[in-house]
């Protein structure tokens, strides 16, 4: 008699292993940061410690994403060979995003920090800010591990599409949203162990945006090799 590979339970304890795999992993691809995050606390004051152990996570968070995505589109992946592949080969472009991305928010925390709660008016101003460059982040990683584009390029794309599929950045904000949560009334470890399930969602997300974008560029491409024939 052939095993019910399909039946629900044991999907269910797949995915449970590949979530747990893949945050391990990208756990360890940040452990510098991991160390800091148990033994230092999280606050504003400690802000530049926490910049410097974070600047080698962009390989990390397009690994994940990747991971995530292929789950998403194949129903299956393996942890081990996926990620440390993904991570290898989005190392450059993750590491040159990351960089610049993380150096802004950073500077943003400390204009909140030291300007934007002694000045009323600026303190919405950079929250806003803040916010916009988190939704930013959360269709950049997403694109530069399906696409292959430039940063400058990567920064128009990831703005547009956050209006272009707002329904999406809106799933998108929530599932931040919630790791903001479970951070708030859970332990702070905690929330390691959901980074995996929130790039999931965030994959899942992206059927939609990939799709069309997908399309966009298979137009383009025709339409250039039409003007040069």
């Amino acid at each position: 008699m052939e095993m019910g590979i399909d039946r629900p339970l044991y999907v269910a304890l797949q995915y449970i292993y590949y979530f747990l795999m893949t945050n391990i992993y990208f756990m360890l691809a940040n452990i510098l940061f991991l160390v800091i995050f148990l033994f230092v606390e999280l606050t504003l004051d400690n802000i530049l410690l926490f910049y410097l152990a974070l600047l080698p996570a962009g390989p990390a968070f397009a690994a994940l994403f990747a991971s995530m995505g292929k789950l998403v589109r194949e129903k299956e992946i393996s942890p081990t060979k996926d990620f440390w592949s993904y991570y290898k080969k989005n190392f450059m472009i993750g590491t040159k995003y990351w960089l610049l991305k993380w150096t802004i928010l950073v500077i943003l925390l400390l204009d909140l920090r030291y300007t934007g709660f002694n000045i009323q008016v600026l303190t919405p101003i950079i929250f806003i800010l803040i916010i916009v460059a988190l939704l930013i982040l959360l269709y950049a990683f997403p694109i530069l591990t399906r696409f292959e584009v430039k940063i400058k390029n990567l920064w128009l794309v990831a703005i547009y599409a956050n209006f272009k599929f707002f329904k999406t950045t809106l799933l998108n904000l929530s599932t931040f949203v919630s790791l903001g949560v479970i951070y708030y009334f859970a332990p702070s470890i905690t929330i390691w162990f959901c980074m995996s399930i929130a790039t999931f969602f965030i994959m899942f997300n992206m059927r939609k945006p990939f799709e069309v974008m997908e399309l966009e560029m298979s137009n383009e491409n025709k339409e250039r090799k039409d003007e040069k024939a």
